[in-house]
């Protein structure tokens, strides 16, 4: 399994329990540990909800008491609107195929005299996020999209002809869930492209003169170009004819 807490994307959800009861999780993350251990229904096939801030509301259902309380039952609102992580299922995978990347692990197969518990751990996306085959999509607002840190990406086609031909563009915007909900494709950079996305303002996207100037970009009062770290821009070099990359933006 992937070391999940250290991964930007990612969270670890740990689940435990201890003698048919004890009920406990922890939500471990790049940026630290929750923990989550009040329960009000910690027994079988009780429903416990929690909110967390970096995957949002989840919930664990322990759904066998027959040799303490044990099969999870992981859902979290925002992955497949609370669709379930069949927890041993995925543990007994992880098991039978111990070099796949996998997505829950039995963190005690074996439990015994000196150690009782039974502990699971799974991996979960951020808000917003995806990652080993699941997304996180965090609620829209009235528009349609998803406000707080938004992504543009840019593809800038070189001129066949540079004494005659202009740069174009091809530019995707996604919101905060990293869905896309603007773009253009093949715009003449002649002078500067508008983006219209569900955004409330346009996106401004200019080419330099040269290959080596920065493109630059500007959204509702923000200015910045593709070698701009403050907006985590990433633009890799030419290649065959292109360079493409992307950087963030405060949306509201």
């Amino acid at each position: 399994m992937q070391d999940y807490d250290h991964q930007p994307q990612m969270c670890a959800v740990k689940m435990f329990t201890d003698k048919g009861g004890n009920c406990k999780a922890w939500v471990t993350c790049n940026d630290g540990q929750r923990d989550y251990l009040d329960w009000n229904v910690c027994y079988v096939n009780g429903r416990q909800y929690f909110t967390d801030p970096r995957i949002g509301d989840f919930s664990i259902t322990f759904t066998d008491g027959s040799d303490g309380l044990a099969t999870p039952i992981l859902q979290v609102s925002d992955v497949a609107n609370w669709a379930p992580y069949d927890v041993d299922a995925m543990a007994v995978r992880a098991m039978k195929y111990p070099d796949e990347n996998h997505i829950c692990i039995d963190d005690n197969p074996y439990p015994g005299l000196h150690d009782t518990s039974l502990r699971w751990v799974c991996g979960v996306p951020k808000v917003g996020a995806q990652g080993n085959g699941f997304k996180s999509n965090g609620p829209v607002n009235a528009a349609g999209y998803r406000p707080g840190w938004c992504g543009v990406h840019v593809t800038q086609h070189q001129k066949q002809n540079p004494a005659t031909d202009k740069y174009k563009f091809d530019i995707k915007i996604f919101d905060a869930n990293n869905n896309v909900i603007g773009s253009v494709d093949g715009a003449d950079a002649t002078n500067p492209v508008i983006v219209d996305s569900k955004l409330p303002n346009t996106l401004v996207v200019t080419a330099g003169n040269v290959d080596a100037d920065a493109v630059l970009m500007d959204y509702a009062g923000q200015h910045w170009g593709s070698n701009d770290q403050a907006h985590h821009c990433n633009f890799g070099a030419y290649d065959s004819g292109k360079r493409e990359g992307d950087c963030g933006f405060t949306c509201d």
